[in-house]
């Protein structure tokens, strides 16, 4: 037996990833990864007694080289005598009326083809075809970004209904099995190329760091990511159990209240996982919440902040009662009822480097390019235009506007500041901060204010080696 199939069959004991009789739809693009995936799944088919069924989705993204993916996976469903399901979705028609990321956009695409497929064939398990390099490159990601415990725990090998039974193998035992088979799949073009902040730490990152610092960096930190997920699960039981003890809900549900008596004696780390539990549980994730909104509630826990508010993103807010912290998600206005002029909506899309963007309806156009380094150029640039570190801001760049709650940490400044507060300081007109482009990374930290400020983590430097150059035409 072909030591990845060892390697495979013991992950999916060790997890207890599949039960006899399990029907499993195997997502398959036509990658190298997935097509591994589904030849070890049938090779072990009658042993483990599964049925499987493959699922295929067409982002329609990369024009016919997806559909040459979609026909390829077809045809290897067929020569498997396996059954097939597929589906076709516009990702970037989708993704400009999501106003989202391209990444965040096809995920969310994915998830619910995979659920839909789910339900249609009756599948009690759906595996991926990640592999410990995805992991690493995940984890990298997340450490770049600021990540804490949680991020650097990176992805679980068993998320019910979702199993990754490669989650143990390299990408080199990947290619060695299917060059041993004379297995053949797809190359996707987009994974060669740096406008990604994934694929910079896959092509550029990861091997730099093995050639200079430690060959077995891949698998010393998919280690050490099984460490910090052990410890995460552990902590996330912990808060599971303090939000119990700690929160109680109102009865309509719609706030939650945390005893400040009971909060206060907590260690830290366990105080800033319980309010992230307690907005997660009123916004439904996390999407916009920052480690600084959290770091800005913690002080609501003192009876000196007795009436304070503190606005948050996703239309919650936290309000100290005296004994008490009350968080509560405020209604969307009805029909009829009266609110403030017209503003734009809040996300607009995704910045095109290089390329133009136009932004709503403000009447602004961002230019972007990538240029030389050349230190002169950006003492004082004109307040339409932003010179940043491409390496920095990565790839992905959103662009929207104005949510309460927002901070940002302006150039030269040590510590954050509210955006509000920044607002006033340059004396901007309340009417007018709704309607000025925010550009923030695909995590949503903002980087640059139109017009206004740049953060200083995204400043060019010294060290940059691209500068990303942002001109407003009007």
């Amino acid at each position: 037996m072909d030591s990845l199939i060892q390697k495979f069959k013991k992950t999916l004991t060790d997890h207890k990833m599949i039960a006899t009789g399990d029907c499993v739809l195997v997502g398959v693009s036509g990658g190298p990864d997935s097509v591994a995936l589904l030849h070890g799944l049938h090779a072990l088919k009658r042993e483990l007694g599964i049925e499987l069924v493959v699922a295929h989705l067409n982002h329609r993204a990369r024009g016919a080289e997806s559909d040459r993916d979609a026909r390829f996976v077809q045809q290897l469903g067929d020569s498997l005598n396996i059954r097939t399901v597929m589906e076709a979705q516009d990702v970037p028609a989708e993704q400009a009326a999501a106003k989202q990321s391209f990444q965040e956009t096809a995920r969310n695409i994915r998830l619910g083809f995979f659920e839909r497929a789910r339900k249609q064939t009756g599948a009690h398990k759906v595996a991926l075809g990640h592999i410990m390099d995805d992991q690493v490159e995940t984890v990298l990601m997340n450490l770049l970004r600021g990540a804490g415990l949680t991020g650097l725990a990176g992805m679980s090998p068993v998320r019910s209904p979702y199993i990754r039974p490669l989650f143990e193998c390299s990408r080199s035992e990947v290619i060695e099995f299917l060059r041993s088979r004379n297995i053949s799949y797809c190359q996707d073009s987009s994974n060669e190329k740096t406008d990604y902040l994934r694929n910079r730490i896959r092509l550029e990152l990861i091997p730099y760091l093995k050639d200079n610092y430690n060959p077995k960096i891949v698998e010393n930190l998919f280690e050490a990511s099984g460490i910090f997920r052990a410890d995460n699960d552990w902590l996330n039981d912990l808060v599971d159990r303090e939000f119990d003890r700690t929160a109680s809900w109102a009865e309509n549900r719609d706030s939650l209240e945390i005893d400040i008596e009971t909060f206060s004696p907590l260690p830290l780390a366990l105080k800033r996982r319980l309010v992230r539990k307690v907005l997660q549980a009123l916004k439904g994730d996390l999407r916009t919440i920052s480690s600084l909104h959290v770091q800005d509630l913690l002080p609501l826990f003192q009876a000196t902040e007795k009436g304070k508010k503190i606005d948050l993103p996703g239309n919650l807010e936290a309000v100290c009662r005296g004994e008490a912290v009350v968080f509560k998600k405020i209604p969307e206005p009805g029909p009829g009822i009266s609110t403030e002029a017209k503003k734009p909506s809040v996300w607009v899309g995704q910045l095109d480097i290089p390329g133009e963007t136009e932004v709503g309806e403000t009447g602004v156009t961002l230019k972007t390019e990538i240029v030389e380094p050349a230190a002169s150029a950006y003492a004082s640039p004109p307040s339409n235009q932003a010179f940043l570190d491409f390496d920095k801001t990565g790839g992905t760049i959103l662009v929207r506007f104005f949510q309460p709650g927002d901070r940002l940490k302006p150039l030269g400044m040590n510590g954050t500041k509210k955006l509000k507060s920044l607002f006033i300081d340059d004396k901007v007109p309340r009417e007018m901060r709704s309607r000025i482009p925010i550009l923030t990374t695909g995590d949503n930290d903002i980087i640059w204010v139109y017009g206004t400020r740049i953060a200083d983590p995204y400043r060019v430097t010294p060290k940059t080696k691209k500068v990303l150059f942002i001109k407003g035409l009007t």
